[in-house]
Parts: C-alpha cells; sequence; structure tokens
C-alpha cells in the first residue's frame, strides 16, 4: 500500500488511484484473452494441419474420398438397384478397395504397370457384378463405363 507522502509526491488521491488500479486490471484481462485465444486458434490450427494428410496419387490430391460405400450409392442410384442387388454388390466393391489401396502402396511397380493393374482389377469387379444385374441394369452399366472411358481421354471402357 502507499504512504500519503507519495500519494502527495504522484498527486494522486483516492479515487485516481482506485481508477488507475482498475484501468490496469482490465487492461490485463484484455490482453490475457486476447493471447489466449491467439493461443487457442494457433494450436487449432496446427492441430488441423498435423491431422491426417490428405489423399493423394502421383504428388495430385484426390477430388474426395471415394470408398465402396460411395461408389455402391453411385451404382444404386444409376443403375436402380433393389436391396438383394446392393447387398451382394457391396462385398464385391470393398474387396476391390482393399487390392486397389494396397496397390496404391506398393511402390514397386511402374506407373504404366500399376495403371494395368488398376484396369485389370477395375475389369475384375465388373465381371464379377454384372452376373447380379438386369439385361437393362447391365446395358446401362455398359453405357456408364463408355462414358467414363470418353471422360478420361480414352475411347473404350475401362
Amino acid at each position: 500500500m502507499m504512504t500519503e507522502g507519495t500519494r502527495r509526491a504522484f498527486g494522486l488521491d483516492d479515487s485516481s488511484l482506485m481508477r488507475w488500479r482498475a484501468g490496469g486490471r482490465a487492461d490485463k484481462v484484455k490482453t490475457l484473452l486476447f493471447v489466449a485465444g491467439v493461443s487457442l486458434m494457433m494450436l487449432l490450427g496446427f492441430k488441423m494441419l498435423s491431422g491426417a494428410p490428405l489423399p493423394q496419387y502421383a504428388g495430385r490430391p484426390l477430388r474426395r474420398p471415394f470408398g465402396p460405400n460411395q461408389q455402391l450409392k453411385r451404382l444404386a442410384k444409376q443403375l436402380h438397384l433393389t436391396a438383394a442387388q446392393k447387398r451382394e454388390i457391396k462385398p464385391i466393391l470393398e474387396t476391390q478397395h482393399r487390392r486397389l489401396m494396397a496397390l496404391r502402396r506398393d511402390s514397386s511397380l511402374s506407373r504404366s504397370d500399376r495403371f494395368a493393374r488398376f484396369r485389370q482389377i477395375h475389369q475384375q469387379t465388373l465381371d464379377h457384378i454384372r452376373p447380379l444385374l438386369t439385361p437393362s441394369q447391365q446395358r446401362k452399366l455398359e453405357r456408364m463405363e463408355q462414358t467414363r472411358g470418353r471422360w478420361r481421354g480414352r475411347g473404350g471402357p475401362m
């Protein structure tokens, strides 16, 4: 606590001293809250950046994750699959997904060999799915594959 002589020397009376102390406390609280907020934002930013890496293939990030569930949903919508067909097709797509992911992790193959294996796995998957479809669904699947091949810059199905 300040003595009476110190207060007179600095020209502080009790009310101005109290205002100074209160103002100082408010500034300290504001500064503390600002520093805490910035620290929290930095921590959250680092957490987001250090999370799971974005999926990549050949140095390019994928547009979206595309697994067996998304593929089944797309096929079900485009081919109007029944519930029984969905149940039979889902394990086939899951097997394809596991094989493709293992192939992506295999760095011993050249890019062209890996691409040929991707095509082979995709074709084998289609060969397993076709018998489960009705003739009209099979025709629709063939049109989808031809469109997919043209979209990817190749003339035929992949």
